[in-house]
C-alpha cells in the first residue's frame, strides 16, 4: 500500500498493511537528531541518502528527517497572522527591555525570560543559538489588562488567517503520497490550552467561578478564530483536520467534565461540524489523560486522539473496546521508553501498544509527544523498525 492508502483505510476503520507512523518533533538540541546530523556528514548514511526516493524534497517543504525517522503521516499548519507577536526581554526587576532586538542577541549559554505580551517564558540559548524555552505564567492576569491588549493588538477571531498553498498541496499529495500524506492542522489558537496561559490557571480558576462569561468571551474568541482557519483549511479539500488542545494531565484531565461542558462543548460541536461539513474527520492532540471528558467530546464532534500518553495512566486497551470502532487513536508509544529502554524492551512496548490499539484498523502508532532531549537516534531507529515491522496486519 502506499501511504495514502494505508492512512485513509486506518481512518476508515478498515485494516491497511501495516499500521501508519505519526511522528511529532524533531527538536534541532536533541540528541537523535543531532547523531541524525553527524551520521549524515560523516556519510554513514548513504544507504538511506543514495536512494532518491528517500529524498522528500517536497513543495511544502524538506520532509526528508521526518521520512527517515519512519513517518507515513505529517501534518502542515495554519494559523492566524499576528498571533506570534514580536518577544522581548524580561529584565530581573521585572520590566521590558523596549528594544526588540534584545532577545535575538542573547548569548549562547544564557538564561533569561521573555514575554509576547500574553505569556512569559523561560528560554534557554543552547549553543549553536538553538533556544530551549518553557512556559513560566501568564502575562495578563487580570481581565481589564487582557481586554485593552486584545483590543489594542487585535483579538484572535479578528486577525488574518494564514493563506492555504492549495497547489503545493495537492502536489504534495499527488507526488510524494506514495511515501507520506499530508494532513492540514490548525495552528496556535487552542480553546484552552491558548487561554489560560495568558493568566495562569489559578486565575482561570477564578475567572470560572466568578466571571464565567468573561473566559466565554475568550474561548469564544478562539472558536471564531478556528472557524476562520477552517475556512481556508477547506480549500484543500481534506479528508482530515488535525487540532490540538492540552486538556489532561498524569490521571486526570485538567478540568472537570462539567467544565468542559459548560465552556468547551458547544465551541467544539460547532468546529467539529464544519469539519465534518467539508467531509473530513477532527482528530485532536492533547496531553495527559482526558478518558472522563472523551464522552462529552465524542459528542461533540471529535473523531480521533493524538498523544496518549501511558504516562498519564491511560488503559489504551480499555479505550480500543470502548471507542474503537468508530474512533482514531494515534501515538500511544511511551516517549520515556524510547529514551531511554533497550532494544528488546522497545519493541515490547511497540508490540503492546499496536496489539492494545490497531484491531480492525483505527490505529496510527508513533511517540506521544517530541523526542526528548536525551533520546538517541539509534532508539528511534528501533522504534521506527518496530512500528513496520510488528504492525503489519494480521495482527
Amino acid at each position: 500500500m502506499t501511504a495514502t492508502e494505508r492512512f485513509l483505510a486506518t481512518i476508515r476503520h478498515e485494516e491497511p498493511d501495516r499500521v501508519p507512523c505519526y511522528v511529532m518533533g524533531i527538536p534541532p538540541y536533541s540528541r537523535c537528531y543531532k547523531e541524525f546530523v553527524e551520521k549524515e556528514r560523516k556519510g554513514e548514511l548513504e544507504a538511506f541518502f543514495d536512494d532518491d526516493d528517500n529524498i522528500m524534497i517536497t513543495p511544502m517543504g524538506d520532509y526528508t528527517t521526518k521520512y527517515f525517522f519512519g513517518a507515513d503521516v505529517e501534518m502542515t499548519g495554519i494559523g492566524v497572522q499576528g498571533k506570534g507577536r514580536a518577544t522581548h526581554v524580561v529584565k530581573d526587576d521585572g520590566t521590558v527591555d523596549p528594544d526588540p532586538e534584545a532577545f535575538s542577541r542573547l548569548p549562547a549559554g544564557s538564561e533569561g525570560r521573555y514575554t509576547n505580551g500574553e505569556t512569559i517564558h523561560g528560554v534557554k540559548i543552547l549553543e549553536g543559538g538553538d533556544r530551549y524555552t518553557w512556559y513560566l505564567d501568564g502575562a495578563l492576569k487580570k481581565k481589564e489588562d487582557a481586554v485593552e491588549f486584545y483590543d489594542e493588538h487585535g483579538w484572535l477571531g479578528s486577525l488574518p488567517v494564514s493563506k492555504a498553498n492549495v497547489d503545493a498541496y495537492a502536489a504534495f499529495n499527488t507526488q510524494f503520497g506514495d511515501r507520506m500524506y499530508l494532513v492540514p492542522q490548525i495552528g496556535g489558537v487552542q480553546l484552552y490550552e491558548s487561554m489560560w496561559v495568558i493568566m495562569g490557571q489559578a486565575r482561570f480558576a477564578y475567572y470560572c467561578r466568578n466571571d464565567p462569561a468573561y473566559i466565554q468571551r475568550l474561548v469564544d474568541d478562539r472558536k471564531e478564530a478556528q472557524l476562520n482557519i477552517l475556512d481556508e483549511i477547506a480549500r484543500y479539500k481534506p479528508v482530515a483536520v488535525f487540532g490540538g488542545d492540552d486538556m489532561g494531565q498524569k490521571g486526570r484531565p485538567l478540568m472537570s467534565p462539567d467544565t468542559f461542558r459548560k465552556f468547551f462543548k458547544r465551541p467544539y460541536t460547532e468546529i467539529f461540524k464544519k469539519v465534518h461539513d467539508m467531509g473530513a474527520i477532527a482528530f485532536n492532540h492533547s496531553c495527559g489523560n482526558i478518558t472522563e471528558l472523551l464522552h462529552d467530546y465524542i459528542e461533540a464532534g471529535l473523531d480521533g486522539w493524538q498523544s496518549l500518553e501511558p504516562a498519564s495512566l491511560i488503559d489504551h486497551a480499555a479505550l480500543k473496546r470502548k471507542y474503537g470502532d468508530k474512533f482514531l487513536f494515534v501515538g500511544g508509544l511511551d516517549s520515556r521508553e524510547i529514551s531511554f529502554g533497550t532494544p528488546e524492551s522497545i519493541r515490547r512496548h511497540v508490540r503492546a501498544q499496536v496489539l492494545a490499539m490497531g484491531r480492525g484498523g483505527g490505529y496510527i502508532a508513533g511517540p506521544t509527544h517530541d523526542f526528548l532531549t536525551e533520546t538517541p537516534l539509534g532508539n528511534c531507529i528501533e522504534a521506527r523498525d518496530a512500528i513496520q515491522r510488528e504492525g503489519k496486519y494480521p495482527l
